[in-house]
């Protein structure tokens, strides 16, 4: 080759480049729907936020799936009005997406949602009682329910019954429970353990010497709690929040009961707080594990709902469907 060869010959650009050079034009060009951006697909999730909160805030929880509601509505009828940029109305196209948001909005994330919640509650198996979160959470109800049910003056100097009492009695539920287990068809035993909305880590599946020992200590911190308070000392136990109340509502109750009763309810009252303090923050335990299921799940989710559930079976669903109606009009016009 002489140097006019080289100075002459055209300069071109090899076919991978070329290649690559194409591919980020089309890319340029490709329609990017504005639903599916960031903030604005954020809403489509509200609900599942509302799902993962709703156990310490239901109200939140339920009004949360408004902004879902409305952008699964907008997002509908967009998809089902416009092809990409060009307005031609399809039934199909509408079809198609409120599959994909019933699936990828509502119904997967859902149960991502509620395996996380069950997957840290079984977590905690491995804690020093060796009981799930759920079961914990049960066990606390129960004592709230139990203690307002109960004269606790009657068990001063006899805190062990009360605890003994308290103890036969979530036995007693447990047992229940897993009596109506057992009653279940194979079937639906099945069903209920392979379900990941049912809650496999409850009361019934717990260990029943650990479950025992979980309520009777249970039962015995609520009688201390209760002996500290009537005298006035502050249960190490007990925030300083809900001592400070107590020390508030002595006064109100003591205007309202007689003196030999104000500080007994004054006493029941805070210790209802106690329970209540407790379940809150075993729901928020769970309530973590649906947050970080939650935020692991939602790429993956929608990438399975667009690629499989879609692109494999609703669309040749909907094919199959549009080619046996488009096969009978024919026939109906050749005859």
């Amino acid at each position: 080759m002489n140097l006019v060869d080289i100075y002459t010959k055209p300069i071109t650009v090899s076919s991978s480049n070329q290649a690559k050079a194409n591919f980020k034009e089309d890319s340029k060009n490709l329609y990017k729907d504005p639903l599916r951006k960031w903030p604005i697909k954020g809403l489509a999730y509200s609900n599942e936020l509302g799902a993962v909160v709703s156990g310490i805030t239901p109200k939140l929880g339920t009004a949360l799936w408004v902004p879902a509601l409305m952008y699964f509505g907008a997002d509908i009828y967009d998809k089902y009005k416009n092809d990409k940029t060009e307005y031609n109305p399809s039934k199909r196209r509408g079809l198609k997406e409120a599959i994909f948001q019933a699936m990828a909005s509502v119904v997967m994330p859902t149960i991502a949602v509620k395996m996380g919640q069950n997957t840290i509650s079984s977590l905690n198996r491995f804690t020093p009682e060796g009981l799930t979160t759920t079961t914990k959470q049960t066990v606390i109800e129960k004592s709230l329910a139990y203690m307002q049910s109960k004269s606790l003056h009657t068990y001063v100097d006899k805190p062990a019954e009360y605890a003994e009492g308290f103890k036969n009695a979530i036995l007693t539920i447990a047992g229940d429970m897993r009596g109506d287990f057992k009653a279940l068809s194979t079937k639906k035993k099945t069903f209920a353990l392979l379900n990941p909305l049912k809650n496999i880590d409850s009361i019934s599946f717990a260990n029943e010497e650990k479950l025992s020992n979980y309520a009777q200590k249970q039962a015995l911190l609520i009688m201390e709690m209760r002996s500290k308070l009537m005298n006035n000392e502050k249960p190490k136990q007990l925030s300083a929040k809900l001592f400070k109340k107590f020390q508030n509502i002595k006064g109100e109750y003591k205007k309202i009961y007689p003196a030999d009763r104000y500080m007994g309810k004054a006493v029941k009252s805070i210790l209802k707080d106690f329970h209540k303090q407790q379940i809150f923050k075993n729901k928020m335990i769970k309530t973590l594990g649906g947050f970080i299921a939650l935020a692991l799940m939602l790429k993956p989710i929608d990438e399975f709902v667009e690629h499989f559930i879609i692109k494999k079976t609703v669309e040749p669903g909907l094919d199959y469907i549009s080619n046996g109606l488009s096969s009978k009009n024919k026939n109906k016009i050749s005859r």
